[in-house]
């Protein structure tokens, strides 16, 4: 009995194993028959356009988890392109960044992969790029990153990681014209190539009221938000007119107000934060406060403390981990002292309080106002002869 109950389990072992295999297997063979379904095809919009084709292979795998995706299985669209205001051919609607997102529809692969060529080849901001040597795989995945093509910031590793796993790059040498010749180019210089310039909302994934980056290289992007470091010595007027944004755009973007202080090194994004941060999740660090945290991941102050079911002001408990992507179900763990930051005291969320009384804004409860002073709810209800727990914004409350 025992002999046969170790059989049994050596060829459960087996056969486990044996589907892991089988799953890589596939995985596999689904990436090598994608080669060879579109590699001419590559090739050609290669020649047509300068997209070298080891990037759009393998932008292709990617973007399609090797053909099996629903945009491109449904849509027949191999590289995510959204509808973006001048698309007039037909969508398909689906959950990416945000819910029930637009996506182009093509008849064709064909066509997706013309559009993809086209889209790089018809954008300023990635022109760059065409500086580029063709066969420089590495540049380009680089510079797709850096010119804000994906936000995810392993992009270019994954990108040139799948180029050279599957040896995509003989087909940019196989796209080679017979009297093509390589002018050498330092592609470690390509931050300085890749000028930021000013994009057209129609046409343009990132939309910017941005002149071209007045200190060549400074420029970066960061959760796919145009961003720069403050030097020492620089103030927040200096940028406002050198990217010729204006003081009151500046703060906006930033969380800031006329008053707040900045230090040199830190970032100051010159387009508006998103909704969402760059990882679902934050961990607090001591004494971290929710501008820092915002800051850190670009995603907009306001956001922040909804998605985590907070008061404007308050400050998480170092250890309690934020939402930075989706809704919290309750609030995290407060401080117990709480620090007012500067920083945070913006046009969005305005804190109208004086010495001894709050103001009322839409979400706050009896309770939440109740832990921001230290006081039980039935002392916030004795203070303001409350009898019941309804509130109403803009109602006054004694705190003191």
């Amino acid at each position: 009995m025992i002999s046969l109950m170790k059989k049994l389990t050596c060829l459960f072992l087996i056969f486990i194993s044996a589907l892991n295999v089988s799953a890589q297997d596939t995985y596999q063979q689904r990436v090598i028959n994608y080669i060879n379904t579109y590699k001419e095809l590559a090739i050609a919009e290669m020649k047509r356009t300068g997209v070298p084709a080891s990037i759009t292979i393998g932008q292709g795998i990617i973007e399609t988890e090797a053909g099996r995706s629903a945009l491109a299985t449904v849509a027949n669209n191999h590289f995510g392109i959204k509808c973006h205001e001048n698309w007039k051919g037909e969508t398909y609607r689906y959950d990416d960044d945000a819910p029930n997102e637009c996506f182009r529809k093509y008849d064709s692969p064909e066509q997706s992969f013309k559009d993809h060529s086209d889209f790089l080849k018809g954008r300023q901001r990635y022109a760059c790029l065409f500086q580029l040597e063709i066969t420089d795989y590495i540049g380009w995945s680089k510079g797709l990153k850096a010119c804000g093509y994906a936000t995810n910031p392993k992009y270019a590793e994954i990108l040139i990681s799948s180029i050279e796993k599957n040896n995509l790059q003989q087909y940019d040498v196989l796209g080679l014209d017979a009297n093509y010749t390589a002018h050498s180019k330092n592609t470690d210089s390509l931050n300085a190539i890749c000028k930021i310039q000013k994009q057209d909302p129609e046409t343009s994934a990132i939309v910017s009221d941005l002149v071209s980056d007045p200190q060549q290289g400074r420029v970066y992007y960061f959760n796919n938000i145009k961003c720069i470091e403050l030097k020492q010595g620089e103030t927040l007027q200096k940028v406002a007119y050198d990217y010729e944004l204006g003081m009151k755009k500046l703060l906006k973007y930033n969380d800031l107000n006329s008053k707040s202080k900045v230090q040199p090194g830190e970032r100051l994004f010159l387009q508006l934060k998103h909704r969402n941060g760059d990882i679902p999740y934050h961990t607090v660090k001591e004494e971290e406060t929710m501008f820092e945290i915002s800051q850190q991941h670009g995603i907009q102050l306001m956001y922040l403390y909804e998605k985590n079911k907070m008061i404007a002001g308050t400050q998480p408990e170092a250890g309690e981990i934020l939402n930075l992507r989706s809704d919290r179900i309750s609030p995290p763990k407060l401080r117990v002292k709480q620090k007012t930051v500067q920083k945070e005291l913006t046009s969005y969320h305005t804190v109208s309080q004086t010495e001894n009384m709050y103001v009322v804004k839409k979400g706050d409860t009896l309770y939440a106002i109740s832990k921001m002073y230290n006081l039980t709810v039935d002392q916030l209800k004795q203070l303001n002869n409350l009898s019941n727990d309804s509130l109403s914004v803009g109602d006054k409350l004694k705190v003191k």
